[in-house]
């Protein structure tokens, strides 16, 4: 006769999701932050102990965290990122952050971040509406006395009043050939010498 003792597998199953949303400070410009937050939660049936957050645009703040089955957590992690014109350049900021959490047993669960949901590993995508504009003014002076034959002659300043760079920035008039570029203008750049 033997008393071994009845042994009932429960399988451990860690799991990890994080949902990262934005929100963009001031007008998107250049220097403008944009806050993220992110909701961490436990999707597995094991509590998860070191629970953290990393990102690769930033230092993510708060933590580490323990969480509970079915436990989800939306306020300890944070994350500030500085608008560049890179970003405004390509429309927007899109990237993942990645979550992290121990089990009591076996090697750490992580997660990409999804944008609205835990079942899904979407990049969070922040617009940046680009708002391309140009100016020009166009300025004359009279030689001579201003007589049949005499010449006036026009000088053009152009600028760039809008959020992103200018390329193949060209002039060109009905009364005649504008010599000079085409030039590129940076945002607020300006130019009264090439047209």
């Amino acid at each position: 006769l033997q008393d071994d003792p009845t042994v009932t597998p429960l399988t451990p199953n860690p799991s990890i999701a994080i949902v990262k949303t934005s929100v963009v400070g001031g007008t998107g410009a250049v220097g403008d932050v944009i806050t993220y937050s992110f909701t961490v939660s436990n999707e597995g049936n094991v509590p998860l102990t070191n629970v953290t957050v990393t990102d690769p645009l930033g230092t993510v703040t708060g933590g580490p965290i323990a969480l509970a089955v079915d436990g989800s957590d939306a306020t300890t992690f944070s994350m500030l990122y500085t608008i560049t014109q890179d970003d405004i350049n390509a429309g927007g900021v899109t990237n993942q952050a990645t979550a992290t959490g121990t089990p009591p047993i076996g090697d750490p669960v992580t997660d990409l971040s999804d944008d609205d949901s835990v079942l899904e590993d979407d990049p969070t995508v922040t617009p940046l509406t680009p708002n391309p504009s140009i100016a020009i003014v166009k300025t004359s002076v009279v030689g001579g006395t201003g007589a049949v034959g005499d010449v006036i002659t026009y000088s053009f300043t152009v600028s760039n009043e809008g959020n992103v760079p200018l390329t193949g920035v060209t002039v060109t008039d009905p009364l005649g050939t504008v010599t000079g570029g085409p030039i590129s203008l940076a945002v607020g750049g300006s130019d009264s010498a090439t047209f």
